[in-house]
Parts: structure tokens; C-alpha cells; sequence
């Protein structure tokens, strides 16, 4: 009996294709591989030559899929995930492996502690790995298999994701203490905030366009204590939630005041990928994530 061409392909040449698409070089992929590059090298012939065609080509700065190396990426991803699911399902109680969770910087700053806490505790087999960055860098990683799931700022939709509201912020007007915010708005001033691609950047925007305010400069940061730290100082305005004011140390340096409510309603949502099979470990953290504070606080102190 002869044996298709799609049988005698050895799936485990896609973990090398995988890696080189995710690092864009042979020797990033061979570090987290824990291997040589002339090994991965080997092994991505290997696979191009079972399928009978090229799927990688080299550019100036790193390689690169070709449109047959596009095309089997998402095939590539979905297996992978699956031999994930495969190997968790027959743990004692599944609450193990590897967990891969991101989340708004602002949002793990403030929500999150005493949730990974919790969860610590409860499954201290698995290994989370949290990645912050903005909601449309998380989204991104989401759709691409490398994040279970994320926290990003809503509302958001796609046909490819899950999403769930987890918590409601609402955006507050920050600015220097002392400052006429009247009088302030009226010159020309700088907008500080995280990064292109977040949504409380979006809503500071959105709110400067509305008030038809003259910016003249635009300060983007990664870091809470820079954004705060720069309106203390008279830098600029930024918008961030009410929560992360109130239990931020540097909340007190500056001060808050409410705007329109269409756009300072901001809520927490929890997306993942319709496709991907369960995970244990990821349904218990979003059970935790539902708990009130006081609750996550009594259970560690008891």
C-alpha cells in the first residue's frame, strides 16, 4: 500500500519553520531552539524538499515566508496548539504546562498582582509567562498562536477571536497639580501616553480632537511612572483610568477630572482565539480574574 505525500510529512520539521518565521533568522531560531543553525538549516530543506517548494527567502536584514511559506504558516500554528492541548489533557489535573498571558501594561500594573497571586497558588505547575504592550500588538499575538489569550482595551471585535468583558475603567483627564486646566488647554501642549496602538492612546486623541486642542508634540512611553512622572513635572496631559490614579504611588503627584462619557468609559476585555482547544490553566485564571479584590486578598492572607 503506498503512502500519500502528506503522511511521510514529519510534522516535527514545522517546530524549525515556526521558529525561523517567529525569530527571522537561523541563528535566533537555533538559540531558542536550543541548537546550531546549521541544524535548522538542514531541518528547513528537509521540510522544503517533503513539500516541494520554498518557503523562506532571505532579504537584506532577516528572512522572510514566501507566499507558499504564508499559506502553511496558519497549518503550522494551529498544530502546534494542538500538540499543546494534546500533551495538557493528560496531566493529573491539567493545571500544567505553559501559559502564555498579555495584558495592557496599565491593567497588569493594577489588576493583575493579586490575580497572578491567586493563580500561583493555585497551580504552581504551570508556566505563565506575562507579556504586556498594547491592545493592538496583543491582538496581534493572540491571532498568531504565540499568546493564549490577552487583556486589551475595548470595545473590539473579530471573527477569529472570543472576547469577554472582564472589568469597566473609566478614563480620567490627568494633568500637573496646580495647573488652570482651563487656561491649559488653551495653549499649545504636549500629549503623553503609552505607545501607538493602545487604546487609552486612542482616546486621548479622540478626546484632544473633539476640544479642538493645538498639541504640539506627541511623548509616547511603555513606562506608567514616565507618563505620570511627565505630567507631575508639567510636560504634558495624558488620559489613564481611574483604578490605576487611585493605586498608583504617583496618582497623588498629579490630578484627575472626569470627561464626556462616551469616551471615558474604557472596558477590560479578555480576548482568545475561537479555534484553539481548551486550556485548563487558562480557564481557572479567568475564573480568578471575575473574583472581587477582597476576595483575592483574603485568600492569600489565609
Amino acid at each position: 500500500m503506498s503512502i500519500s505525500s502528506w503522511q511521510r510529512l514529519n510534522p516535527q520539521l514545522l517546530r524549525y519553520f515556526l521558529a525561523v518565521s517567529r525569530a527571522g533568522s537561523l541563528s535566533e531560531a537555533a538559540r531558542q531552539l536550543h541548537c546550531v543553525p546549521s541544524n535548522v538549516s538542514a531541518r528547513l530543506r528537509q521540510l522544503e524538499t517533503q513539500l516541494g517548494v520554498a518557503l523562506l527567502q532571505r532579504g537584506a536584514q532577516r528572512l522572510s515566508l514566501t507566499p507558499a511559506g504564508e499559506r502553511l504558516l496558519p497549518h503550522a500554528q494551529q498544530l502546534e496548539l494542538l500538540c499543546q492541548a494534546a500533551w495538557r489533557s493528560v496531566q493529573d489535573d491539567g493545571w500544567a504546562g505553559e501559559l502564555r498571558f498579555g495584558s495592557m501594561e496599565a491593567t497588569a500594573a493594577v489588576r493583575l498582582p493579586e490575580v497572578l497571586a491567586a493563580f500561583h497558588r493555585d497551580a504552581p505547575n504551570v508556566s505563565l509567562s506575562l507579556i504586556t504592550g498594547t491592545s493592538r500588538h496583543l491582538l496581534d499575538e493572540v491571532l498568531a498562536g504565540r499568546l493564549d489569550a490577552a487583556l486589551v482595551g475595548g470595545p473590539c471585535e473579530h471573527p477569529q477571536l472570543h472576547s469577554e468583558t472582564i472589568w469597566h475603567e473609566e478614563l480620567m483627564l490627568v494633568t500637573p497639580a496646580g495647573a488652570v486646566v482651563e487656561t491649559l488647554l488653551r495653549e499649545p501642549l504636549t500629549l503623553l501616553g503609552f505607545p501607538s496602538g493602545c487604546h487609552y492612546r486612542e482616546r486621548l486623541e479622540r478626546w484632544s480632537e473633539r476640544h479642538e486642542l493645538k498639541v504640539k508634540a506627541r511623548q509616547s512611553y511603555g513606562s506608567i511612572d514616565a507618563i505620570l512622572g511627565g505630567i507631575a513635572v508639567g510636560m504634558g496631559i495624558g488620559l489613564l483610568p481611574r483604578s490605576l490614579l487611585e493605586a498608583h504611588p504617583r496618582g497623588r503627584l498629579v490630578v484627575s477630572r472626569a470627561i464626556e462619557s462616551d469616551l471615558a468609559a474604557a472596558p477590560t476585555l479578555l480576548m482568545r482565539r475561537h479555534d484553539v482547544p481548551a486550556h485548563p490553566a487558562l480557564e481557572h485564571l479567568r475564573e480568578l480574574l471575575g473574583r472581587p479584590l477582597q476576595s483575592l486578598a483574603r485568600a492569600a492572607n489565609g
